[in-house]
């Protein structure tokens, strides 16, 4: 699955399912958009996506 020029909105992307989900996404190649309650909590999921070269 290509996601090259697609976008997601991912909820929940300051962890667990959320998280895992926008990681593959953005591996897929996706643009996305991170929701969730805990800014701390995005950050790091930015820095891991950061990490990986997403």
């Amino acid at each position: 699955m290509s996601g090259e020029g697609k976008v997601a909105i991912v909820t929940g992307a300051g962890s667990g399912v959320g998280r895992g989900a926008a990681l593959a996404l953005l591996a897929e190649g996706y643009s996305v958009a991170l929701a969730g309650r805990r800014e701390d909590a995005l950050a790091e999921t930015i820095a891991e996506a950061d990490s990986n070269g997403d």
